[in-house]
């Protein structure tokens, strides 16, 4: 027995293949729903999969190093030591924004992948008045 996974033989077509394999089907035509639901389908997982990987990255780090030194930044009245305070919580601040502003772009590619689910109702209704 062989123990290697059986490879599906769609991943072995091509778009052209496929294309035309689905033209040649008399009695399977997939209608604009249908497909506007399986890109759907395949955004919306990349979208989570995107945002726990980011979600996991960010709990990584240590902010409460970074509050310890903002209290110690606020107790202090040496501008040198404010300085290096500062310094030292760049690298919290900065993996901030930068998660700050991954998050606005997951928002925006889920707005995008939401309006195309509601793509998929609009072509349901146009089916069905068809």
């Amino acid at each position: 027995m062989n123990n290697k996974a059986v490879k599906d033989v769609l991943d072995e077509m091509t778009k052209d293949d496929l294309v035309a394999w689905i033209r040649n089907q008399p009695f399977f035509r997939p209608k604009r729903s249908d497909v506007l639901y399986i890109r759907w389908q395949r955004q919306s997982a990349e979208v989570l999969e995107e945002m726990q990987k980011e979600n996991r990255a960010f709990e990584g780090i240590d902010f409460k190093e970074r509050d310890r030194l903002a209290v110690r930044f606020n107790e202090s009245n040496d501008s040198t030591e404010k300085l290096r305070l500062l310094e030292l919580m760049q690298p919290y601040n900065k993996a901030m924004q930068d998660h700050i502003k991954r998050s606005q772009a997951f928002d925006r590619k889920s707005k995008r992948v939401d309006a195309l689910y509601e793509q998929i109702d609009i072509e349901r209704q146009k089916e069905c008045r068809a």
